[in-house]
């Protein structure tokens, strides 16, 4: 993760102090809470992440964020769609890594939906995966196992799709 892909992902622009990271922090904790979002949980690992990062970063933020607009959306609200979308897909794993989402399990039947929703398939890891778009590793070719990957970026683990007719029975 970068500091604008975290900029992203907490839906933040322009100057960016401490206090506006908190501020954007606690209105995504509330919007994402799991006991009022059934996606919450995923979409907190990745906020949470992004925060951190940050924080970890507070003086360089300003510095390295992209001042090209077209660079700048809200990555929570895209990633928000994606996830509700995985969610209703029968067999199928997900799992937020950092601030991508890795998709296993029986994916063959849902193959054309994760198409349409930007999905990326990795030939070496044999998955699904979703990322920011401007999130190219054009800088950095080094091939990463998904053990690995959790190692640096941090889960908190696996989540089996729940299936249309399932979901249905929750709400």
């Amino acid at each position: 993760m970068n500091i604008q892909e975290a900029l992203n992902v907490l839906g933040l622009t322009g100057e960016v102090n401490q206090a506006e990271l908190k501020k954007a922090f606690k209105r995504l904790a509330v919007k994402y809470h799991p006991d009022k979002n059934p996606i919450g949980a995923e979409m907190m690992k990745m906020i949470n992440a992004a925060y951190e990062f940050l924080t970890n970063n507070i003086e360089k933020i300003n510095q390295f964020q992209s001042q090209n607009e077209e660079d700048v959306y809200n990555y929570s609200d895209e990633i928000e769609s994606v996830l509700k979308t995985i969610v209703t897909m029968e067999g199928v794993i997900f799992e937020v890594i950092g601030n991508w989402v890795w998709i296993r399990g029986e994916t063959k039947n849902h193959k054309e939906i994760l198409k349409s929703l930007k999905c990326k398939w990795a030939p070496s890891k044999k998955e699904w995966y979703y990322r920011p778009e401007e999130h190219k590793s054009v800088y950095n070719r080094k091939t990463h196992t998904i053990e690995e990957i959790r190692e640096m970026y941090g889960t908190n683990g696996q989540r089996k799709a729940k299936g249309k007719k399932q979901l249905e029975k929750t709400n």
